[in-house]
């Protein structure tokens, strides 16, 4: 480059900062003035730039608003149990024997004491005749001494003697009873037959089981709950229960029984629940899923996109005397489309829904309530109320 090049390009260096720093004297050059930045915003009035001061100030900004509602931060304790029938025995015979007739089928609902099985008996009833006899027998002995003794034609020894037998015999009639009575197997509460298991004909022993017993008026359903819902959990609470036998039901039932103790290898306790089965449609054995809402604390909650994020952390725009103010609040749970808050939010604070990408700090605003806020429909229909 020659030495005239780099003359003309110093010169016009020198002009143009010459020139920048004279307008700058002259205050023409707002962007290095100290008189603070300038807001430009779109107004159909004028469409000129504005100060920050007067964006405040302008026009109000339209905005969709909701009222803060308090709701229940509740929990849903969820649990796998099995079921069983509220009384269930499996039936075994006192004694063995030959079985000389079955008179249940499988599903009979039967009552207490009704007769389900009968054994061989004859042996039994020929002891029973003959304990009858001996007892007929004494009791005629002791009559005649009890006359005679009077005229000292037996002894007072003889009298208590013949007493002592008469009782004997007397026992002897009454356990003769019972062996006949144990070859005959009766129910012992009411409930629904299961299959049997024996048939007539069949040889049988004091392990042989004959069916099963099931009173399915109510249900119980046994499973387990961690250690850390120990205190949320309390006899009498409601709670509700799916089974996978029959999908779409839902059945209510209550917490019957909580164990004393918690397990300290799985870390949970045992928990009891009844359910009613008027219908007799739940059986022992089914699986169940178990729901029991706990009830915690209430927060406001807010709809999900009201709720921004910003280098401060979350927070939501309230609208307060017509303006709008950034209020800082932390998320404490998401449910149904809302969250719930923590922060200096209260029931019945106005939130801005929609419409929060221009607002700032104090801007005026105009607020609509969201068509389904009950609570401002309720808020707006008292206030015309009084003004009209």
């Amino acid at each position: 480059m020659s030495r005239m090049v780099r003359l003309v390009i110093i010169l016009v260096v020198a002009v143009v900062i010459g020139g920048g720093l004279m307008a700058y004297r002259a205050g023409k050059l707002p962007f290095l003035s100290g008189d603070g930045p300038i807001i430009i915003q779109n107004d159909p009035g004028s469409g000129a730039a504005k100060s920050g001061k007067s964006a405040m100030s302008g026009p109000a900004l339209p905005v969709i608003a909701e009222h803060a509602v308090l709701t229940p931060d509740n929990t849903v304790v969820e649990a796998v149990g099995t079921g069983r029938s509220a009384m269930g025995v499996q039936l075994y015979p006192p004694v063995a024997g030959e079985v000389k007739d079955v008179l249940v089928r499988a599903g009979d609902q039967v009552k207490t004491g009704q007769v389900l099985l009968i054994l061989d008996s004859a042996r039994e009833k020929l002891a029973r005749d003959l304990a009858a006899v001996q007892v007929r027998d004494t009791k005629q002995m002791l009559d005649r001494y009890e006359k005679a003794r009077p005229k000292g034609a037996v002894s007072d020894s003889e009298v208590d003697s013949a007493r002592a037998a008469l009782a004997e015999a007397r026992i002897r009639l009454d356990q003769a009873g019972v062996d006949l009575d144990d070859r005959t197997i009766l129910a012992p509460f009411d409930g629904m037959m299961g299959i049997p298991a024996v048939e007539v004909g069949d040889r049988i022993d004091k392990t042989t089981m004959i069916a099963t017993l099931d009173n399915v008026d109510s249900v119980l359903v046994d499973f387990e709950v961690s250690e850390t819902r120990f205190r949320d959990v309390q006899p009498g609470q409601s709670l509700r229960v799916e089974t996978w036998s029959l999908p779409g039901e839902k059945f209510e039932g209550v917490v019957d029984a909580i164990g004393s103790r918690v397990d300290p290898e799985s870390r949970t306790f045992s928990v009891r629940a009844r359910i009613p089965n008027p219908s007799g449609r739940l059986r022992s054995g089914m699986s169940f899923a178990v729901y029991i809402d706990i009830a915690g604390k209430s927060y406001p909650s807010v709809p999900e996109i009201s709720v921004l994020w910003g280098d401060g952390g979350t927070y939501v725009w309230r609208i307060e005397g017509e303006k709008a103010s950034r209020v800082p609040v932390r998320v404490v749970k998401r449910t149904n489309g809302r969250i719930l808050l923590d922060g200096p939010v209260s029931q019945g604070d106005l939130i801005v829904v929609e419409g929060v990408q221009r607002l700032r700090p104090g801007r005026n605003v105009a607020a609509t309530i969201r068509g389904d806020d009950q609570q401002g429909i309720a808020q707006r229909s008292e206030s015309s109320d009084g003004g009209s």
